[in-house]
This record gives structure tokens, C-alpha cells and sequence, in this order.
């Protein structure tokens, strides 16, 4: 009878799961199916709709983003392109439609160009998700443990030479894997999602203006404080907005 009690307890926990996940799959059909046809408010909807279930991956993030675009929103489009990008750092169509839509941007920087060194590896280290470096790093630790432990058995120099190689290969993977987590934990950023925004000395309405920012702009958001969040530019400029102003980029 405690096995069919199970049995039962199992079956009832997992009908809601199913029906979530057949709901979500009818949202995004939905939502395709409405930016084939047009409609790109009806499809930003049955997208959103999905987010608010506590779903997202890489693929929702791209199609929202391009719906956001096709309706004007440039801002959303902006915000959802990044969001894809942070899941996906490798996904060339977000890439490529995010360059797009910040060319809308009033407040655009253009950085120069780091030094060729740099460029490659920042480029190497946001190839991947945090989590990615640490299964590389795993498996790359699991790998030189298998050749130590054949070295034990077998003494052929190539073995001790791939051992070298190896750990090599993991300390740079784990320096990576660290600097990709701390980037992850430390640096919030967000985007300006109002049309015009004026940044203010101190977290309140009475504060001296400082300057204006405008949709689109991505921002680093510095610390949070009741309905209002201090945001830094590129340039370093600093200052609170209201928080309905601006989307975190999840």
C-alpha cells in the first residue's frame, strides 16, 4: 500500500509540472506564431508571458528581442539581446541583431579598441557561461588525474610531458572560469527602457539634475536603493534613476 501511496504522491506532484510546461509550449507557439503574422505586440505578450513563468533560454531571449524590434521598441529589443547573449556569449545572430539595434541609441559609446592581447582574451573568456568554465575546468582536472594515475603504472615520457601540458591547460581554465564567475556575481548591468531618464545627485526627486540618459543605453547599476538604483556610464559618469526606468539584464 506505502509503494501505490508513493506511486500516487509522485503522479500528483508531477501533473502540475506538465501542465506548466505544456503551457509555456503553447506561449511560445503563440508567440511564433503571431510574429510570422505580424503581430509583434501579441507576440511580445505570449513571450513575456513566459518569463513571468520563470522560464528563459537563449532561443526566447533572441525571438523576444526580435519582436521588440520589429515594434520599435528599441530598448527591448536591446534588453532582450543582451539577456540572450549572457545564457548564449556565442550566439552570432543576437550578436549581429544587437549591433543593429544600438545603432538606435543616442547615448552610444564607442570605446577604442583594446590592445590585441586583451581583445583575445576577453574574447576567450566570454565565449563561454561561467558554468561552461567550470565543466571545462572539471574535465580537465578528471583528465590530468587520469594521466597521473597511468604515470604511476606506466613510465613513458609522453605521458609525463601530456601531464605538463594538461595542468597547464587547467590552471588557465581555472583562472577563466574564476574571472568568468566574478564578472558574473559582481557586475550588474541593465538598460535605460525610458525614453528620456534624468539622473540625479541622490536617490530622490528634489536632488540636483545631473544629466539625462535616453532608451537603449546600457548602464552598470552600482547598488540599489528603495525605488531607485545608481547607474555608471562607460565614461564614468555616476547617478540615481527611478527603478521603473531601467531593466536588469537577468
Amino acid at each position: 500500500m506505502s509503494g501505490l501511496r508513493n506511486k500516487s504522491l509522485i503522479f500528483f506532484i508531477c501533473i502540475p509540472l506538465f501542465a506548466v510546461e505544456e503551457e509555456i509550449s503553447q506561449f511560445y507557439k503563440n508567440g511564433m506564431d503571431a510574429y510570422k503574422n505580424g503581430q509583434y505586440d501579441l507576440a511580445i505578450q505570449e513571450f513575456e508571458s513566459i518569463l513571468s513563468n520563470n522560464f528563459d533560454s537563449p532561443e526566447l531571449y533572441y525571438n523576444l528581442g526580435n519582436a521588440f524590434f520589429r515594434s520599435g521598441n528599441t530598448a527591448g529589443a536591446i534588453w532582450a539581446f543582451e539577456s540572450c547573449l549572457k545564457l548564449s556569449p556565442t550566439h552570432s545572430d543576437a550578436q549581429y541583431n544587437l549591433k543593429l539595434a544600438n545603432l538606435k541609441v543616442i547615448d552610444r559609446m564607442d570605446l577604442p579598441d583594446p590592445p590585441l592581447y586583451l581583445k583575445w582574451y576577453l574574447g576567450m573568456k566570454e565565449r563561454f557561461t561561467p558554468s561552461a568554465w567550470i565543466n571545462i575546468t572539471l574535465f580537465i582536472f578528471l583528465l590530468f588525474s587520469l594521466l597521473a594515475l597511468i604515470n604511476r603504472f606506466v613510465f613513458f615520457s609522453i605521458v609525463k610531458n601530456l601531464k605538463g601540458i594538461i595542468l597547464t591547460l587547467f590552471f588557465i581554465s581555472l583562472f577563466l572560469a574564476s574571472h568568468s564567475i566574478w564578472t558574473d556575481n559582481s557586475l550588474n548591468l541593465g538598460v535605460i527602457y525610458s525614453p528620456k531618464a534624468e539622473v540625479r545627485s541622490e536617490p530622490n526627486t528634489f536632488s540636483t539634475r545631473l544629466f539625462e540618459v535616453h532608451e537603449g543605453l546600457k548602464v552598470s547599476i552600482n547598488q540599489l536603493e528603495n525605488n531607485w538604483v545608481e547607474i555608471e556610464l562607460l565614461d564614468g559618469k555616476t547617478g540615481w534613476i527611478s527603478n521603473d526606468q531601467i531593466r536588469l539584464i537577468q
